[in-house]
């Protein structure tokens, strides 16, 4: 049984705006994977419960090939940044209880409070921790953060599931894809309901291990959203962040030939430099770099770049960046670029708007 086979199951009795709704993906996407006819595996195991578990499917075909473990040290630094966040703010930490929705290792979970803490894993880990899927899970009445490292999904959907699911937690404290930082159209941090960000940073790429102990690189961040029933009571104060809407505006863009494999088409050939979304870079075969024209980007997919203005010195300013630092390695050893980090970029050059120094 296939993703596939699962969803096009449901569409006998849902309608695209409900499986979208329940998926928490635009119904352009599904559209594009209903043409391709082509659900991605990484949905199986949310399709499977949205038809009430009714196939029985082996705990490694739903456990992503990208599972990974944060490394001790860090799941101690992420926790004690928690709570001295809560102590900024003088919030007494021993008035909740701490929840780490998807155990692994039990990084997060050995830090917590003995009497005081829920820790939900898919798999038996021990007696004390609940086999069970957090999306089930639904704690009683009382004061709770949840705090971890959720499995991502697609395109950080899966993650985004986890902390729209929590709205029983006055914060979550998560580890989270770079996406979660982005304000691009469809990003999941827009998507994100009824909490609002008050801290985010970078991790460094080596926090984290396989299953086996091998160390894998790994560009994420650490986030603290408020829940919203907190702001009339709380004023948290977060820095105002750098933006170059006036020197740049950038075009996701793709071509597979088809319309639902094509992305911003007038855009395709009128902007001013180009960069890849994700591809494979070595010394050899150098692909994480600027390109100016569409046709040179590995796959005919990327990033349009269009210069409002300053052209000549913004143009200057991204041919000298060094793309392959600015991008962020995947788990597949793929090259990785965002909108976000196209911006982040040009702003260390010293390019960012009036009213956000």
């Amino acid at each position: 049984m296939t993703a596939t086979d699962m969803y096009f199951e449901l569409k006998n009795n849902h309608s695209l705006v409900q499986l979208a709704h329940k998926l928490n993906l635009h119904t352009g996407t599904l559209k594009r994977w209903e043409a391709q006819h082509k659900i991605p595996q990484d949905y199986l195991y949310d399709l499977n419960f949205l038809l009430g578990n009714k196939y029985e499917i082996p705990k490694k075909d739903y456990r992503s090939h990208n599972e990974f473990f944060t490394k001790k040290e860090v799941a101690k630094y992420c926790f004690e940044s928690f709570l001295l966040f809560l102590e900024k703010y003088k919030l007494d930490s021993k008035q909740y209880t701490f929840i780490e929705p998807s155990c692994g290792d039990c990084s997060f979970y050995d830090l917590m409070p003995k009497d005081r803490r829920i820790g939900i894993d898919l798999e038996f880990k021990n007696k004390e921790i609940l086999e069970s899927n957090f999306l089930d899970f639904t704690p009683k009445k009382g004061y709770y953060v949840v705090v971890g490292n959720p499995p991502f999904g697609l395109r950080g959907n899966l993650a985004l599931r986890f902390i729209n699911h929590a709205q029983f937690a006055d914060f979550i404290a998560f580890i989270l894809p770079p996406l979660f930082d982005s304000d691009g159209k469809g990003s999941p941090k827009g998507r994100v309901k009824n909490f609002q960000l008050v801290h985010s940073e970078k991790l460094p790429l080596n926090s984290f291990i396989y299953p086996n102990g091998r160390e894998v690189e790994v560009a994420t961040l650490f986030q603290i959203w408020a829940n919203h029933r907190l702001l009339d009571s709380m004023q948290f104060n977060r820095e105002s962040k750098k933006t170059c809407k006036e020197y740049i505006k950038v075009y996701s863009l793709s071509d597979g030939g088809t319309p639902s494999s094509t992305r911003n088409k007038k855009m395709l050939y009128i902007c001013d430099a180009y960069l890849p979304s994700t591809c494979f870079h070595s010394q050899n075969k150098p692909s994480m770099k600027l390109y100016k024209d569409f046709e040179s980007l590995p796959h005919r997919r990327g990033y349009g770049i269009v210069i409002l203005k300053d052209k000549a010195r913004v143009s200057k300013a991204l041919q000298s960046i060094d793309w392959v630092r600015a991008s962020f390695l995947g788990t597949n050893s793929s090259l990785n670029l965002r909108t976000s980090l196209i911006e982040d970029a040009l702003i260390q050059k010293g390019f960012y708007d009036k009213g956000t120094r």
